[in-house]
């Protein structure tokens, strides 16, 4: 599984670190979160879901 984030629609409001702190980070000084490996796990599927599900920009994209 791939997860990108589209640093054109991020606008780091964090609500994909509340859902899925394994999978995604945000520093004080980014303006976009970040994916924190390439290639993830299919356990971290549901967290991931969920966080492009709550994402209020759309700015989440997976990919099989």
């Amino acid at each position: 599984m791939k997860v990108i984030v589209d640093e054109l629609k991020c606008d780091a409001l964090g609500v994909c670190v509340d859902a899925s702190p394994d999978v995604f980070a945000l520093n004080d000084d980014e303006d976009v979160a970040r994916v924190l490996e390439a290639g993830l796990s299919e356990s971290l599927r549901e967290s991931v879901l969920c966080a492009a599900r709550l994402c209020p920009k759309a700015a989440i994209e997976i990919e099989d």
